[in-house]
Parts: C-alpha cells; sequence; structure tokens
C-alpha cells in the first residue's frame, strides 16, 4: 500500500486565508462536462491575474491509500453526519473512494467517509502492475477511470479492479455519497464477450477483468 497525500488548492486572500465561492459549480465527471471539453463556464473568481503564486496555493493535503489517476469530483452542499459541506471525492489505485471536506480540515482531518473494495483477509485485493503486464501504473491497479456522480439521486458510479484468490474481476459499484454504502443491487460484475480480436485472443473479446488498456488519457481503462 502506498500512502500519498492529495492536496487541495484554492485561492487565497492576503493573509492566507481562503475566501469561499459564491456560486458552487457540481463536477460530476471526468473533465466537467459528458463533452469532456474541461471548461467550467460558470466561474466568476479566478481569472489569469489572480491565478498565481501570491494568491492561488495549497491550503492543505490529506492522506491517501494509494495514487490517484481518476480526476477528482466535486458536490457542494452535502449533509453529512449532521453538517453540511462542499465535498471533493477521491478514488484511488488501492480501490478506495474517499470523501473530503473541501474547504477545510480543521475538526475533519479524518475522511467524511471512505469505502475500500478489497479485504487482503479473505484474499481480496488489488492488481498488481505484473498481474496485467501494464507498465503505465505501478505498482497496483484497482480504481482509474474518473467516477460519475447522479446528483439526482446522490450515486457515484465507479469501476474497480480486484484480485480475488487467484481470480481478476472489475465490478460497477454504485456508491451513495452521503454514506458511501453500495446502493440497491450494486455492485454488478463486469463480463462480456464480442466479436473482434484484442490484448492476447483471437476472434473473440472476453471480459477485460485482467488486461490493461493503454492509453495517453488519465483516466485509461485498467
Amino acid at each position: 500500500m502506498k500512502l500519498v497525500r492529495f492536496a487541495v488548492l484554492s485561492l487565497l486572500a492576503s493573509g492566507l486565508v481562503w475566501i469561499p465561492a459564491q456560486a458552487q459549480v457540481t463536477v460530476s465527471t471526468s473533465k466537467n462536462d459528458n463533452s469532456r471539453t474541461g471548461q467550467n463556464l460558470s466561474e466568476t473568481i479566478l481569472t489569469p491575474q489572480n491565478v498565481n503564486v501570491n494568491s492561488f496555493g495549497k491550503l492543505f493535503s490529506q492522506t491517501l491509500d494509494g495514487y490517484v489517476y481518476a480526476q477528482p469530483l466535486f458536490v457542494p452542499n452535502l449533509t453529512i453526519n449532521g453538517a453540511v459541506h462542499n465535498v471533493v471525492f477521491v478514488a484511488t489505485e488501492h480501490d478506495s473512494v474517499y470523501a473530503f471536506d473541501a474547504d477545510s480540515n480543521t475538526g475533519t482531518s479524518a475522511a467524511l467517509w471512505q469505502t475500500s473494495f478489497i479485504d487482503p483477509a479473505k484474499g481480496i485485493t488489488t492488481a498488481s502492475s505484473a498481474d496485467v503486464n501494464c507498465t503505465d501504473i505501478t505498482p497496483e491497479i484497482g480504481i482509474t477511470s474518473t467516477p460519475v456522480i447522479d446528483s439526482s439521486n446522490n450515486t457515484l458510479f465507479v469501476i474497480a479492479k480486484t484480485k480475488e484468490n487467484g481470480k481478476f474481476f472489475q465490478r460497477l459499484h454504485a456508491l451513495n455519497i452521503l454514506t458511501g454504502a453500495e446502493q440497491a443491487g450494486s455492485p454488478v460484475v463486469i463480463a462480456a464477450r464480442v466479436k473482434g480480436s484484442g490484448q492476447g485472443v483471437n476472434r473473440t473479446v472476453r471480459s477485460l477483468s485482467m488486461h490493461c488498456w493503454r492509453r495517453s488519457a488519465p483516466d485509461c481503462c485498467c
């Protein structure tokens, strides 16, 4: 397991005091929208002039259990454990999903919740890079693709790869963004076959549970 730090950056005022944004925009999918533009057309505070070393920087950091390849997501004004939070969701290659208060770690040094999809005591772990012959992501492969949040029903959808007593699985999980608990009917094993060819196979491509697709984008489908 690799412990890493997740940094929260924001606009800083004189004396390094954070100015909260007046309009919080939900970021529920990779690169902000289904067209993957990466744009936030509702931004009213950050400008090329104030994003500089004097007024923009790290507020705090949080400890994670693995590397992060997926884009963090953000939902404002969620009531968790009886308090309202602006929440950032982070998925790791150690097969964990975290929910953190995005404004401060004062009084919330721990995650608001954390959900793990592994259980080493029962032989359920992440896949190693050697397992799938992948050198793009090391040393382990768990959650690589950016999750998607459906704010209409408070559900975060995420694909996690696991190695379970020598067998490999990819599952689609649906988590309640307020608690981290699995929603009804979750998870679902991803298993399919189509005609064609692929890594190490001919004529029929089966489930990709033990393969790694290499792409230039950080949220590849390992």
